[in-house]
């Protein structure tokens, strides 16, 4: 028999809606009403359970809370709410999840009460991000709209303003940069108007910003804020999508500005973060790994992490987009087209990158002015070897040198390419150049004078020239000992 404050407690939990308690009454008085019950009683009766889970994953205790529901000796007789409450789990979680499975949480919807709009709309929700992780991002979209509709009938804007994070997110994933700030004005309206916060709802509205603004080449911003933001994911309610994002931004602003010491370090902090909070790798980062190292002229060590992977195991849109890409250039491929405005200027570029002549030109012509529509200046840089010893031309092609807002925002791409190259605090320090550090880069990779001219795109005397430069201000006589130099001081920065 349960003693009177437990009942009272479970008695205002039932009455207050069940599992849905804490969408309807706030997780303040949700961790009261757990508190009151007798510890145990979350064995013996489902709501109680569902509590309980709610409560963890939204204090970032995602793996705690699977832990719960897969306890052993529970005396619950499980419904479609233990269903709903794996889901939740399994989106807070990451982890890797297939078709099948899909399938299954297909049909909890047809088990869902009709009359309970705020649950169906919670389910649409976890859905929605479930379909990302799978790359099913269509799917995504209209789970997300479907949502929206669920928590406006039921006035629930504080529910409403995740969803249109979401969907914001997905528009950044695919290149749509003006439609993605709209999204966040609605989250950021949604949050204001229903005068709640438990945690980490401005950092997560953030980090998407952030995201749109390393779309746009402004990576000193995303760097000022990566560290803070990282520790409010770890800290509360996120799922791991967005970690990914905000590592994929991170990571790579980092090395557009520092070089490639300094964003490796990145990716082991972000790893073992990941690791922490979700309780395996991410296959995502690993990628990450990959794209840098070929930026490095390094294919070598690109395609060992690109080898490891399938696409099938991949758990989240961005990772699968990366995978493809990386796929793509190391295999000198051009066999995938792409249906998103992020895509096309990849496609494009990628052409460029395998033409000549008036083909190359018209396939950069046509990626400038698709990245002009939304301002995006990051896939050119995260594909900047098709301007290899071209980038002087660029601005003179006749259909760019006649148009003076697409000339400037030409200007601007190329600028930011050529410091995307970021010379090492060391190197800069003890003298080397922007050209010095890319021959230098390249000759670390293990290529030779021929492959590094053809990669630079300038003549092999030239590549020469600057090995004798470099040579003289390492105070070494040959490429070995300049290759130990720089690898004996690569440590040091000043970050």
């Amino acid at each position: 028999m349960l003693d009177i404050k437990t009942q009272l407690a479970l008695d205002e939990l039932k009455n207050g809606g069940g599992i849905l308690y804490p969408f309807r009454n706030g997780y303040e008085k949700l961790s009261e009403i757990l508190t009151s019950i007798t510890p145990e009683t979350w064995r013996y009766d489902e709501t109680v359970l569902g509590g309980l889970v709610l409560h963890l994953v939204k204090q970032g205790q995602a793996a705690r809370a699977k832990s719960y529901l897969r306890a052993r000796n529970l005396k619950i007789q499980k419904t479609y709410q233990f269903e709903f409450l794996e889901l939740m789990v399994a989106l807070h979680l990451g982890e890797k999840i297939n078709e099948n499975q899909i399938t299954v949480w297909r049909r909890l919807e047809r088990k869902l009460p009709l009359q309970d709009t705020l649950l169906i709309g919670l389910y649409y929700n976890v859905m929605m991000a479930m379909f990302v992780r799978i790359g099913n991002l269509e799917d995504a979209k209209n789970a997300g709209q479907q949502a929206i509709s669920c928590f406006r009938e039921e006035g629930h804007s504080y529910l409403e303003h995740f969803i249109h994070i979401h969907l914001a997110d997905l528009d950044v994933i695919e290149g749509r940069l003006i439609r993605a700030m709209r999204g966040l004005s609605t989250a950021k309206r949604c949050l204001t108007n229903s005068g709640l916060s438990y945690g980490n709802e401005v950092e997560v509205i953030e980090i998407i910003e952030l995201a749109i603004l390393y779309e746009r080449g402004e990576f000193e911003k995303v760097r000022k804020n990566s560290a803070r933001l990282r520790e409010s994911l770890l800290k509360g309610d996120s799922w791991s999508e967005l970690f990914l994002q905000l590592t994929r931004i991170s990571v790579l602003s980092l090395y557009f500005t520092k070089g490639f010491q300094a964003a490796q370090e990145e990716l082991e902090i972000f790893q073992a973060d990941y690791v922490r909070r979700h309780a395996e790798r991410a296959s995502t980062i690993d990628i990450l790994s990959s794209m840098i190292w070929r930026l490095e002229w390094n294919t070598n060590e690109a395609e060992l992490y690109i080898n490891s992977l399938t696409y099938s195991n991949i758990n989240s849109a961005i990772g699968r987009i990366l995978f493809s890409d990386q796929h793509i250039i190391l295999n000198e491929k051009n066999d995938l087209k792409y249906f998103s405005p992020r895509g096309e200027i990849i496609d494009e570029l990628q052409i460029a990158h395998s033409e000549s002549g008036k083909k190359r030109r018209d396939a950069l012509e046509r990626a400038f002015r698709n990245a002009l529509k939304e301002n995006q200046i990051a896939p050119f840089l995260e594909n900047r070897d098709t301007f290899l010893g071209i980038s002087g031309q660029v601005a003179s092609i006749s259909s760019i040198k006649r148009n003076p807002i697409m000339l400037r925002f030409v200007n601007k791409i190329m600028k930011a390419v050529s410091k995307s190259y970021a010379i090492p605090e060391f190197l800069r320090k003890i003298g080397f150049n922007r050209k010095q550090f890319m021959v230098s880069a390249a000759l670390q990779a293990g290529s030779t004078n021929k492959q590094i001219a053809r990669q630079l795109g300038i003549k092999e005397a030239t590549v020469k020239y600057h090995l004798t430069k470099m040579y003289k201000i390492a105070k070494v006589s040959k490429r070995s000992e300049l290759i130990d130099f720089i690898n004996e001081n690569k440590n040091y920065k000043d970050i």
